[in-house]
């Protein structure tokens, strides 16, 4: 069997019910280290918690490996521990597909992610968040901007935009927010909606749950001037405030 067990945000976030599972005889771990960021202070809590060691799963072992692991899965119970919850990345839905379509039983225990918890801290209505989208990285000869049109069409409809800073696993952080700030003035000026500009107000988010936390509602302006340490951010472009949302919003940000 494949058990996919979400560890949430932070080393400790992990439940009693999925502890106890990890240190069941005969099961062994795994901790998916692609679509999540299992730091080592992040596998050394849960092994000595479970008494177990852990096998990290990268991008070649939960893609190209992926037939290996549910063969593994077939045999013998197999957790693999992913950050924040499972079934959110696309990754994670192609193994649990694989495992069915081999016959293997799955089942998931799931925990807090970085989409909730944004959605929850920003203090905005849940019901009134559009699609989401990243804002990637560009390089010299790969510099996307369509993840603008989520932008709008949220916009549109008066739907706030959770955008998610593309994050490198090597560095394990996600680019700077005054890059991200870069990234959608070039987005803006090729479009050129009016979205985006020094008027603009986003709500930015470092590491939720975790040492190092931040939490700041800013005009665009400063945003292109700030910087943080290693760890994942997300931005949120309000739409228009209800007034209950207004007042949450200057109570979580004292603004």
């Amino acid at each position: 069997m494949l058990f996919m067990v979400g560890t949430g945000l932070a080393p400790d976030d992990i439940s009693l019910r999925a502890l106890e599972l990890c240190k069941r005889r005969g099961i062994d771990l795994f901790a998916e280290n692609y679509t999540s960021n299992a730091t080592p202070e992040y596998i050394r809590t849960i092994s000595e918690r479970t008494g177990k060691r852990i096998t990290m799963l990268g991008r070649e072992e939960m893609e190209e490996g992926m037939a290996q692991l549910v063969k593994s899965a077939a045999v013998k119970d197999i957790v693999v521990l992913v950050g924040g919850d499972p079934l959110i990345a696309t990754t994670h839905k192609i193994a649990y597909m694989e495992a069915r379509k081999h016959g293997v039983m799955v089942a998931v225990l799931h925990s807090a992610s970085v989409l909730s918890a944004a959605m929850g801290e920003s203090g905005l209505d849940f019901y009134r968040f559009g699609q989401v989208c990243t804002i990637p990285r560009w390089s010299e000869h790969y510099k996307p901007v369509s993840f603008y049109e989520t932008i709008e069409k949220n916009m549109k409809g008066n739907l706030h935009s959770l955008l998610l800073l593309d994050y490198n696993q090597k560095s394990q952080s996600s680019i700077q927010p005054s890059y991200a700030a870069g990234i959608l003035e070039g987005a803006e000026k090729s479009y050129g909606k009016g979205i985006i500009g020094d008027g603009t107000k986003l709500i930015v988010l470092h590491n939720l749950s975790i040492e190092g936390e931040s939490k700041l509602y800013l005009g665009f302006r400063s945003v292109k001037r700030l910087e943080f340490g290693s760890g994942p951010t997300v931005f949120i472009l309000p739409a228009k405030l209800s007034d209950i949302e207004q007042g949450v919003v200057s109570a979580v940000f004292g603004d």
